[in-house]
């Protein structure tokens, strides 16, 4: 019943960890009480909980487990990063498909969740990057757009933070700023 109950909280972490949870211990309970959530909490959560559902997302939960598995985020509280979790977007990129970086164009950080892919600079190959790795700004060239691309090596999954939110984030809580600027 607890679980039920917090199925209706409106933060969105205890919401979709009570979801997950009701799922695992009885998924004839979730039907019978998903549907009582309004439509779109309904298809976020299904989304959230149904793994083999399409259009599957990441759970806030994956998302901060993540984060505290990087070395960045290293000894900043769950809380924190709870709040990063909740800024940050998932992107995927199937292989060969890429993905423009330049500062003029993109207003977002990413950090790769899974996969890996290849970072070229006016079409020419300058790095690679991998899970848990930071993609953050990438200056073009004076009068070129889409000089500096992102290309999937593999299926990856990216988050996607806005660097506005970020910046707000980190005017909010000093020890992740310290973290952050040791970091860069």
């Amino acid at each position: 019943m607890d679980l039920i109950a917090q199925l209706f909280n409106p933060d969105r972490l205890i919401r979709e960890v009570a979801g997950w949870s009701l799922y695992q211990i009885d998924p004839n309970l979730y039907f019978a009480n998903a549907p009582r959530l309004e439509e779109t909490q309904k298809r976020w959560l299904d989304r959230a909980v149904l793994k083999d559902m399409p259009g599957h997302k990441l759970m806030l939960y994956e998302k901060i487990i993540f984060f505290q598995s990087i070395s960045v985020f290293y000894g900043i509280p769950g809380l924190t990063l709870s709040y990063l979790a909740d800024i940050s977007k998932e992107q995927n990129l199937a292989t060969g498909e890429y993905l423009s970086v330049d500062e003029r164009l993109n207003n977002d950080f990413y950090i790769l969740y899974s996969g890996s892919v290849q970072y070229f600079e006016n079409s020419r190959f300058v790095k690679d990057f991998h899970k848990g790795q930071f993609v953050g700004e990438m200056l073009s060239a004076p009068g070129f757009i889409n000089t500096n691309l992102l290309v999937g090596k593999e299926d990856t999954t990216l988050l996607k933070i806005n660097k506005d939110q970020f910046y707000e984030i980190l005017s909010d809580h000093v020890k992740l700023t310290d973290k952050f600027l040791q970091f860069i």
